[in-house]
């Protein structure tokens, strides 16, 4: 059990310690609990091409020409999920590279009887970003299709 002295003593060094103060000192410290970026809330990584991202949101546009705030929801989250399924397919490729160098064979990688296990984790997000995005484009393709065939019944998210 925890002692007074000790829970004094906590309060005390909780206090002391502030974070960062200085734009430097927290741009440093913003990505420390990033470790993959598949579900981080910045978008794009440092190493991440901002006009790769703006070319497939503008493809995205063009495409689905979303309407209102429901098919915008719904179209960004594809959107996303999109961007971060391409992400997964590059750190595929790195950790194939990274396995080959370690000498571990193909076989093994993909039974996971390596140590690392990582293919299996990233086949876990992976398959959880493509629950996202097929979701959300059925979602959007319903709002789309009741907007074109039956516009009274989607009033919601009109005119915010």
């Amino acid at each position: 059990m925890t002692t007074l002295k000790q829970i004094e003593a906590n309060h005390h060094n909780a206090s002391l310690s502030t974070g960062p103060k200085t734009t430097q000192g927290k741009a440093v410290v913003r990505g420390n609990a990033l470790k993959h970026g598949f579900f981080s809330k910045n978008l794009l990584l440092d190493e991440e091409s901002e006009g790769d991202f703006k070319a497939l949101k503008q493809a995205f546009c063009e495409h689905f020409q979303p309407q209102g705030v429901l098919e915008t929801l719904f179209w960004e989250r594809a959107l996303v999920a999109t961007w971060r399924l391409g992400r997964i397919t590059g750190m595929e490729s790195m950790v194939m590279n990274h396995m080959q160098e370690e000498s571990i064979s193909a076989f093994e990688l993909i039974e996971g009887r390596n140590k690392h296990n990582e293919l299996t984790l990233l086949s876990r997000y992976e398959t959880a970003l493509e629950k996202i995005l097929f979701k959300s484009l059925a979602e959007l393709r319903n709002l789309q299709n009741t907007r074109l065939n039956h516009p009274r019944e989607i009033e919601i998210g009109q005119g915010i």
